[in-house]
Formats: C-alpha cells, structure tokens, sequence
C-alpha cells in the first residue's frame, strides 16, 4: 500500500494524548489481559499494534456486556513479516485467517482461523525515516479518500480485522466449523469472487471500493464503518450498539418490510448469514 508524503492532519483521530499512551504503554501487559480472554499474542514489540488491538478487544467487550451481543474475538494476533508467509501481497497491512491453513514459507506450522496478521514491515520505511505504522494517520486518511476504506478513522485497520473475526464466529455458530470452512473457501475462490462482484459490485462499492473485492471484505467494511460510527473518537468509548437497526441484528425480522426495498440491506444480512447465492 503506498502512502502519499504529506503532513498528518489528525482528521483521523490519533491524538497527541494517545500517542503518549502508546509510548508509555506496557506490551507485556497488554499480552496478560489479552491472554485471559483467550487471545495468543506475539506484537513483535510494536507498541501501537499492541495498544490498538487491545483497545479494539475492549470495545468489543463492552459492547457484549452492555448490549448482550455475541460478537466473537480472535483466538490470536500475531505481528509478522508478510515475506515470511505464503502471501500474494507481501505489502498487505493486515488479515484474517479464517481456516487452519499452512501459512509459513518452507514449514509445517498449521495457524488456525480466528487468527489476525499484521505486517511487521521488517526493514520498510517511508519518507523522512518514519515506520510505516507510525504514519497510521496518513494512512487512514488517504485510504479514506481514494474510497478505500469506509470511515477515516485510525482504528480502522484494527476494527476491520477483528470484524472478520466477529463475522466468522457468527457463520461458525450458526453453521458448524466443517459447513462454514467449505462455504467460506468456496466463496473465495476467483470464479465466484468474479460472480459476485459481476453481480453486486455497484452496492458493495457503495461502501468503499475496498468491499466490492469479495463477500467477506463487503461485511468487514460495513461493520467497521458501522462500530467507528458508534464510538466516542477521543476517548474510544462506546456510545450506542451499532448493531441495533442493522441487518445484523438477530430481530431484524421486524426490519424487513421497511427495507424490503433495500437491496443493500438484503446483501449484507444473506452474506452475515452465509447465503451467498452467487456461488456455483
């Protein structure tokens, strides 16, 4: 992903404040209380991919207590140089696994799905000497102006990964590990990925071009630009559930005739589902 050399203006919300908690924060802590809640972890001592992705679990969690939602976390997140892995795009931010696959180079390891990656970006640098996730800000601005990501917000990257993660542990508990693996690959495989987007390219891109690239990107997309709308931006607060109203939500059957016209609504509570009738 390339990052244009500009100044950063805060419009995506890191503040000098969180900066400074970044900084003093404590990685091996973070690491325990990730671990109690089931999560493995290996930051690769990146501070700020550490501090996100534990301040994404948190809203998470608040928003299962407070809401009593079911939303899944990951069961690991690892910080990794992407030239290690069987990857097409080596200079990927970040991904999902979603199915226990042999993802390293030259070895037998097995990862299992609901495990989150985000490149270490060994040795890469940008302009004036600054590591890639330090221009973070830059980042999230400029994704949110060519229409790459949904909202410009810098925990964006984060909140879209464990997405995925809620989105696959929903198809799990509803369809069975074996049933959502074979759907899930079948869905993604370039045919059917063509198919859907032949079919519902137009509305998935009306969240940002990003999800038009394939059924499990359009949820993603659409549940971050939904959670980031629901939460306080200077102190990363939960302030409603962005559930409510969606074609997520489990009584969203008292929905239907008030958007039975919605044809995007229609799209994202199928593909939240598993019906991905564009499959063949």
């Amino acid at each position: 992903m390339k990052i244009q050399n500009s100044n950063i203006n805060f419009k995506a919300g890191l503040t000098g404040s969180m900066r400074k908690e970044i900084q003093a924060c404590d990685i091996s802590r973070i690491a325990s209380e990730l671990s109690k809640e089931g999560i493995n972890t290996d930051f690769k001592n990146n501070k700020l991919i550490a501090w996100c992705c534990y301040k994404c679990a948190e809203i998470i969690k608040t928003l299962n207590k407070q809401y009593k939602l079911k939303l899944g976390l990951p069961d690991g997140i690892i910080v990794e140089d992407f030239n290690k892995l069987n990857l097409t795009q080596k200079n990927s931010v970040g991904f999902a696994n979603i199915a226990p696959t042999n993802l390293y180079v030259g070895k037998d390891d097995i990862v299992k799905g609901k495990t989150i990656f985000f490149n270490e970006f060994k040795g890469f640098n940008h302009s004036k000497g600054n590591e890639f996730w330090d221009r973070i800000d830059n980042m999230a601005d400029e994704n949110f102006e060519k229409h790459l990501s949904a909202t410009d917000f810098f925990l964006e990257t984060f909140i879209h990964e464990f997405m995925h993660v809620t989105h696959e542990n929903h198809l799990i508990n509803k369809l069975g590990s074996h049933k959502f693996i074979t759907i899930a690959q079948k869905a993604l495989t370039p045919p059917n990925i063509q198919r859907f987007q032949d079919k519902y390219e137009s509305l998935a891109d009306n969240i940002c071009s990003y999800a038009a690239s394939n059924p499990m990107e359009t949820v993603a997309c659409d549940l971050s630009k939904r959670l980031i709308k629901s939460i306080d931006k200077n102190t990363l607060t939960v302030q409603n559930n962005f559930m409510q109203k969606s074609p997520y939500e489990n009584r969203a059957f008292y929905m239907i005739s008030l958007q039975k016209h919605d044809n995007m609504f229609k799209l994202l509570k199928n593909l939240w589902n598993g019906k991905f009738d564009f499959i063949r």
